[in-house]
């Protein structure tokens, strides 16, 4: 079945372009800067309500596995959202970062775009998922979780710039911006867990609060702080430990400012992918010292997961803002997840409310979709992430579409910006002329990734 898709696809992939070709670019418009508020009266708390059952607004296609998981949202001036998911990868690639504009409470949107992938061979060889994304200066900051770094450590928090929500984005290197990535966040603990990831942003004046997990038994929410004013401001963190504690199977908070209630609101999940699954609300009045203030479970799916609360590019919730929830939600498994978006309603009580967890959520089954037979490509890449080579050695472009279907690109395809005294590439031919590493990059109908080649000598 997959081989019969493939051919038919790579058929069509040229009606593809001219329709890609002539799509819109997004719009969109941001919210004047948030302005300093007082904190807020600690003898209230939030109470968080998801007003109906929502909507998906991603669900796999038949056959082959898909996902999109993580939602970071940021609310524009029309009332659209940018949002930016973990999508599943091709390959040797496990997860990169899909983008798309919402429109209407997510009942229709643009095609999805993936606008952040790993490099090949660099420290986020194997995997960008987990994206919270930010806007400030001028530029959107996508924080990531990389998986199994060069340090043979499970987890760490890296972070990419553009100045549009679509890219093409550039990365940390540790001492700026540009193509090998370097981690914001390393994790220093035991190797033997999870590592640290999943990070969140709020603008607060000229600080960049930055909350991320740190997994060792259980994932914990913990905290540093940046200079906004810097243009290399990861470079600038100031930790400050740990902010929210492991709860409950819970997993990574999404963090955002009240700007009414004068507070910030955090959100995750607990029981994860199980029957009893819900979102856990937290809140902090200086964004270090955080408490349960309530929880939601009615109108909310069975076995949801990774969640995330939209905001304003700065990461506050102005007042008379509209809210939304998003989660993934389906078992772990060959038949993927689907997305929903809920939108919420938020007010103040006089006490924390944990009641919601006793209430029955919905046994919601994913939705699978049937695969088209034109694609909507997603993404191309190398073949390989890394190629060790001592011989002339064949080249194939892969695109990748929204199917979670791969094949071949056999026409159209630029490579370049390789050392060409350690390789050449004729065609789609690499050939060997010096001992070296170089990376290349390919170019197909705009489309962008790069692979790492190393020369070693003829065996």
């Amino acid at each position: 079945m997959q081989t019969f898709y493939q051919v038919l696809k790579t058929l069509f992939i040229g009606l593809y372009t001219l329709i890609a070709a002539f799509s819109p670019a997004p719009r969109g418009g941001d919210f004047e800067p948030s302005k300093p508020v007082e904190p807020g009266d600690p003898s209230s708390y939030i109470l968080a309500e998801a007003v109906d059952t929502g909507i998906d607004i991603y669900n796999p296609g038949t056959d082959v596995s898909g996902y999109r998981y993580g939602p970071s949202m940021i609310l524009n001036t029309d009332g659209s959202l940018d949002v930016w998911t973990a999508a599943n990868g091709p390959g040797d690639i496990v997860d990169m970062v899909s983008y798309r504009r919402l429109y209407d409470g997510g009942r229709r949107g643009s095609a999805d775009k993936i606008v952040l992938k790993p490099t090949g061979g660099g420290y986020d060889d194997f995997s960008t998922c987990d994206p919270g994304v930010i806007k400030f200066g001028g530029y959107y900051y996508i924080g990531y979780t990389t998986t199994l770094d060069l340090r043979g450590v499970d987890n760490d928090v890296c972070i990419a710039r553009s100045k549009n929500p679509d890219g093409p984005y550039e990365k940390w290197t540790g001492s700026g911006w540009g193509v090998e990535p370097y981690p914001m966040i390393e994790y220093t603990d035991n190797p033997d867990y999870w590592g640290a990831g999943e990070p969140s942003f709020v603008l607060m004046g000229d600080k960049v609060y930055i909350y991320y997990s740190w997994n060792t038994t259980g994932s914990a929410t913990y905290l540093a702080i940046a200079d906004a004013t810097d243009e290399n401001w990861p470079a600038t963190l100031e930790y400050k430990g740990e902010v929210i504690p492991f709860k409950n199977d819970g997993d990574s908070a999404d963090v955002k400012y009240l700007d009414e209630y004068g507070r910030f609101i955090a959100v995750f999940t607990e029981m994860r992918f199980s029957e009893d699954s819900f979102v856990s609300v937290w809140e902090s009045f200086d964004g270090v010292e955080f408490r349960q203030s309530c929880v939601i479970k009615t109108n909310t799916a069975k076995r949801l997961h990774n969640c995330g609360i939209s905001g304003r590019a700065d990461g506050h919730i102005g007042a008379g803002d509209p809210v939304y929830l998003g989660y993934a939600y389906g078992v772990w498994g060959p038949l993927g997840w689907s997305t929903r978006l809920h939108e919420l309603k938020l007010s103040l009580a006089d006490a924390p409310d944990a009641d919601d967890a006793a209430q029955q959520n919905v046994d919601m089954p994913v939705d699978q979709r049937p695969v088209s037979v034109i694609p909507h490509v997603l993404t191309v890449k190398g073949e390989h992430q890394v190629y060790n080579i001592s011989k002339p050695t064949q080249i194939w472009a892969i695109a990748f579409d929204n199917d979670g279907y791969y094949f071949p690109v056999l026409t159209g395809t630029c490579f370049y910006g390789y050392d060409r005294s350690v390789i050449r590439i004729v065609g789609g031919l690499m050939i060997p002329v010096g001992e070296g590493s170089t990376r290349v990059f390919l170019n197909w109908r705009g489309m962008t990734g790069d692979f790492l080649v190393n020369v070693t000598a003829k065996d």
